[in-house]
């Protein structure tokens, strides 16, 4: 701590040459929860932070220079570690807090130059902080032309300061530059850029997008053409990869009726091996990366009479991979929900997905979902309840039927105590993906508090 606060003071004085106007911005959440089930007790803990420091400080200069840091505070992280039977235990490390800088940048009336030690987006698949790595960018951003001009840096500790030799271009390096598009009413973004790692392995990148256009409906389309260069086995060699990707749709409102036709088209190829550090850095599937020859359509519906709400969404996917022998998919999912309240309502959603329309009877999959949400009146409790039956790939599951219930009660506006009953079966991530037996039952109860700030 002791270190942090010195930091903090060396910054501070380091800025107090010039007039200095910090700002703290403080939010995020804190609390606990308590839960108790028939083998053990739990208390862990809700943190989640967003405390940054944004100092403003201005020159003689009619420009105006900020710079932002970000402070963690005191956390801990628990890293499992299984003994020789592969029984798993768990092993806390604490993580001291530090403070890092977010960004510097220096702003006048129709330009700004901007640094961030990572990489500065410009489009999904030319320069984005969520899958390439860098260690620091710099941004030229002409605001009154809508241009932007970034570096990037890949790696760290390439100069060697009077340092004799030939000469030759950086390595590691990312070049690119996007236009903000606003022209008649259409507007998006077109960008470039250059990733530059070695003599016989760089890449350059072309994308437009667009956003907005002037006619009815919601239309958006994606265009990107990627080409590498590598080395492959002693021999230059190069590949490219594309994307193509255009939606449409159009609500007609018919009060108490909405209909909704909507199409698409995506056309994807080789991004996988154009991309791979990309596409290795997208761990949550936030891309589809996949080889893609795909045409969408369908009509969703939507009836609302209060308090009744039915919705109907579809879509009919045409794969046309092997256009000789083209694979037709269909997701319907149908709701329909009745308010019984203003604290309380009731529903029930049945997605129904086919594989492959030919091979209906083994790629059917239909997983109903029926659940109530009751508000006691006058009382802070809450009754839910959910019931899921699983019939996946044309077979019903070994135990078809996930249901729970669960009863909480509001004792402030920040603590809430109740009780889980259930045979439902989660992933990691926290989603539904089976059921264990009927009577093989698990219960817990919680004592949870959290408040925001």
């Amino acid at each position: 701590m002791k270190k942090v606060l010195l930091s903090l003071l060396v910054v501070f004085a380091s800025l107090a040459l010039f007039a200095v106007e910090p700002a703290f911005d403080v939010s995020g959440t804190a609390g606990f929860e308590f839960k108790m089930d028939e083998s053990a007790l739990d208390i862990e803990q809700v943190l989640d932070p967003d405390l940054s420091i944004d100092v403003s400080f201005t020159t003689t200069l009619p420009a105006t220079l900020t710079a932002g840091f970000t402070f963690s505070p005191v956390t801990t992280e628990s890293t499992p570690v299984y003994d020789i039977d592969f029984n798993p235990t768990d092993v806390v490390t604490s993580v001291a807090p530090g403070l890092s800088l977010d960004f510097v940048q220096y702003e006048e009336e129709a330009w700004l130059l901007r640094f961030e030690p990572n990489v500065i987006g410009l489009s999904t698949y030319t320069i984005n902080g969520d899958f390439t790595d860098a260690e620091g960018a710099l941004k030229l951003g002409l605001t009154d032309y809508g241009v932007n001009l970034v570096l990037a840096d890949r790696a760290l500790g390439e100069v060697t300061e009077h340092a004799t030799g030939d000469f030759a271009l950086p390595q590691d390096w990312i070049l690119g530059a996007s236009y903000d598009l606003d022209v008649s009413g259409v507007k998006g973004l077109v960008a470039g850029a250059f990733k530059f790692e070695d003599a016989t392995n760089n890449r350059v990148t072309v994308e437009g997008e667009v956003t907005e256009v002037p006619v009815p409906g919601e239309l958006s389309a994606d265009l990107v053409f990627g080409m590498l260069n590598f080395d492959d086995s002693g021999e230059a060699s190069s590949a490219t990869a594309y994307r193509v990707d255009a939606a449409y749709k159009y609500p007609y409102i018919m009060e108490p009726i909405t209909i909704t036709p909507h199409v698409g088209f995506t056309w994807q190829n080789n991004l996988e091996t154009v991309y791979e550090e990309e596409y290795g850095n997208d761990a949550d599937g936030a891309v589809s990366w996949a080889d893609t020859q795909e045409v969408t359509a369908g009509v969703d519906l939507s009836y609302l009479a209060t308090p009744l709400t039915v919705d109907l969404t579809d879509t009919l996917a045409i794969d046309l991979s092997e256009v000789s022998s083209p694979v037709f998919a269909l997701d319907l999912t149908p709701t329909v929900e009745y308010a019984i309240s203003d604290k309380s309502l009731a529903g029930v959603e049945v997605p129904v997905a086919i594989a492959d329309l030919t091979d209906f009877a083994s790629t059917l999959s239909i997983i109903p979902h029926g659940y109530l949400t009751y508000g006691v009146a006058e009382v802070p409790v809450t009754l839910g309840a959910d019931v899921y039956y699983f019939f996946e790939d044309g077979e019903q599951a070994e135990n078809p039927i996930a249901y729970m219930g669960e009863v909480s009660y509001d004792l402030t506006d920040n603590m809430t105590a109740g009780a889980h009953l259930g045979n439902e079966v989660l992933d990691a991530d926290g989603n539904l993906v089976g059921a264990a037996a009927l009577a093989d039952l698990h219960w817990y109860l919680y004592l949870k508090a959290e408040f925001e700030f």
